[in-house]
């Protein structure tokens, strides 16, 4: 067996572009971003011993990591997987990765993702593919009409009901986003919204409108994970990683009782309208030693506005009920009291996965976000969210 290592730091980031990128395939987007990342860590690639790729929304095969290594050049001897988890993929990839490196099993470990959501898919065909690819099961929802938006509509109808949250409260987490964004080069949406535009916008599934929903996009990211060690010998400024956490509940929604049920105090603890991110959230802060409070910017996973003002409440930043409160007068925006998504989120800087959520989260540490730097990050935190608001995941990081 091999002998442990030493603290898994975050050495390494890529980002290609998002946005439409016709004439991309999700197997040259992973190699962009693997690139990427190994020139910014600047480490050997036959150092690289881990790999990890994204089961992609458009390339479901299970020996996907295979064929990303060839194209690289990298043929891990230590650790390879190919991750499909959806939204939550990413940060279960960091905590694999840093138990992977922390064990000794591996000297440094890539994380990729990379699809073409937006370009690769004929107009009209997506929620055929989204089913195809697992995303909920045909057999026993899609029969009935739901859809993504809609069952993440219900949750937001539910909000609504037994809290007064409205509509203009949504809306402003995806004006923030869009703020951010704007000052983001690399961002797919930049042109300003108001919160009249996102209530003016489509309405996609009451409540939620064409402006509350995160937009397809190609994109790609890319993470390289070390030892702190070794770490101190590479070229960019190594990131902590503090504390993480994961929780999974139910997969269809009709199964939330039963998920949720099993013992008698989880019955008031979770409901359509709490979810099992405050467990994750819990480990999470506890591993760090740290508080909610504490954080200085926030990466949050960001499908739905809905999604993001129900994390306000389970990671701890106000009472269940006070999301919608918690979003006004400008205190989810830089300069207010925790800015969250500052590179643009799924909203605004493109739905290309939640590992763009934890690149954000790492810069802002690096103190390299430019124009939507949050001054002295010294606690950054970001999450990801997949299925219906029922898989979390949760990583804190620090300096190093």
């Amino acid at each position: 067996m091999p002998s442990p290592g030493s603290e898994a730091v975050i050495a390494g980031l890529g980002e290609p572009p998002v946005g439409r990128l016709t004439g991309k395939t999700p197997t040259e987007l992973h190699i962009d971003a693997a690139m990427l990342a190994i020139e910014d860590s600047g480490i050997d690639k036959h150092d690289i011993d881990g790999l990890m790729t994204s089961g992609t929304f458009l390339n479901d095969n299970i020996r996907h990591h295979m064929m990303i290594g060839e194209h690289l050049g990298i043929h891990c001897k230590s650790f390879v997987d190919t991750l499909r988890t959806g939204g939550h993929s990413y940060l279960n990839g960091v905590q694999v990765a840093q138990w992977a490196v922390e064990s000794g099993l591996c000297k440094a470990v890539l994380l990729l993702r990379g699809d073409t959501t937006l370009s690769g898919v004929p107009k009209g065909t997506s929620m055929k593919a989204y089913i195809e690819y697992g995303a909920h099961p045909i057999e026993f929802e899609v029969p009935f009409g739901i859809s993504v938006p809609g069952v993440y509509a219900m949750l937001a109808q539910r909000h609504m009901h037994e809290y007064g949250t409205t509509s203009e409260q949504l809306a402003n987490i995806a004006v923030a986003c869009r703020k951010h964004a704007a000052l983001n080069p690399k961002a797919f949406k930049r042109d300003p919204i108001s919160v009249d535009d996102v209530l003016n916008s489509r309405m996609v599934s009451t409540p939620l409108h064409l402006l509350d929903c995160s937009p397809p996009s190609d994109g790609a990211g890319a993470i390289l994970i070390t030892s702190r060690e070794r770490a101190r010998d590479l070229k960019s400024k190594p990131v902590r990683i503090l504390g993480t956490g994961q929780a999974q509940s139910y997969y269809h929604l009709a199964h939330l009782a039963r998920a949720t049920g099993a013992r008698p105090e989880d019955k008031s603890r979770f409901s359509l309208t709490k979810t099992v991110q405050s467990v994750a959230a819990e480990r999470a802060f506890g591993m760090a030693g740290v508080k909610p409070t504490d954080i200085d910017v926030a990466q949050l996973y960001d499908s739905f506005t809905i999604t993001v003002l129900m994390q306000f409440e389970d990671l701890g930043y106000c009472a269940k009920g006070e999301g919608g409160a918690f979003t006004e007068n400008g205190r989810i925006e830089l300069g207010g009291e925790l800015p969250v998504n500052t590179h643009g989120g799924l909203l605004s800087f493109g739905s290309s996965g939640g590992i763009n959520h934890i690149i954000e989260a790492v810069r802002q540490v690096r103190g390299e976000c430019g124009d939507r730097q949050v001054k002295d990050v010294e606690l950054s935190l970001a999450t990801n969210v997949s299925a219906v608001a029922s898989n979390h995941s949760i990583a804190i990081f620090g300096r190093d």
